[in-house]
């Protein structure tokens, strides 16, 4: 590898500046043709023991958020996961944080069949089936149930994040209702989710729908 001496001199420089007659450089200071940005900007890959606890502390979650209808302590989340709360606070800040995560693939799914639903030839139907199986969606988990009807209304909110496109899909399914006459004209979506969130939870293990979703479909009607 070879150097260079370059000589710089200026002209407009006072006097009793100082002259910086040679810098000596090595080339090629960088080989690198490709995107500069995107190198440096590259996400780092989650270490394997990072990923180990990002999974204990997400099937700690689901556990506790089962089990605890009211505040789930993050302390207990921490124990069964087998790790210290400053882990469980660098991998979820909040409960929120926890809370969307074990609900992402709920949401995720439920934005799928809305999405599959939207060409259905009676809207009414497409949106009635959508919202039962949304009502059962937090089932699972009460823990998560009060968390998700305070969110759906604070898009700022790790679970309102979690939650956009899902309520995205369900108002275009309630608009095509509307347009059809078949569900009133004032309602807005995230009005009908936060409602049905709102409604008493049903036994887990019950085979007929909710009576309160029920009543609720029934005042939906036009």
């Amino acid at each position: 590898m070879g150097a260079d001496a370059v000589g710089i001199d200026y002209p407009d420089a006072p006097s009793s500046s100082i002259r910086i007659s040679t810098i000596w450089t090595y080339r090629p200071i960088v080989n690198y043709t490709g995107d500069m940005p995107a190198l440096l900007g590259a996400p780092k890959p989650q270490r394997a023991d990072a990923r180990r606890n990002y999974d204990a502390l997400l099937d700690a979650g689901r556990e506790v958020f089962s089990r605890d209808a009211g505040e789930v302590s993050f302390e207990d989340v921490a124990r069964v996961a087998g790790v210290g709360k400053g882990t469980l606070y660098r991998h979820f800040p909040t409960r929120d944080h926890l809370a969307a995560a074990i609900m992402q693939d709920g949401f995720d799914r439920l934005t799928e069949q809305a999405d599959e639903l939207q060409d259905a030839a009676d809207p009414w139907e497409a949106m009635e089936r959508w919202l039962r199986d949304y009502d059962r969606t937090p089932m699972r988990y009460p823990g998560v149930s009060v968390r998700l009807g305070d969110a759906l209304a604070d898009d700022s909110s790790a679970v309102g994040t979690a939650c956009q496109p899902m309520k995205l899909s369900f108002a275009e399914l309630l608009a095509r209702a509307q347009q059809a006459g078949a569900a009133r004209a004032e309602l807005a979506a995230t009005e009908v989710l936060t409602l049905i969130s709102a409604l008493p939870p049903k036994p887990r293990d019950a085979d007929r729908s909710s009576p309160f979703l029920d009543i609720v479909l029934r005042g939906l009607r036009a």
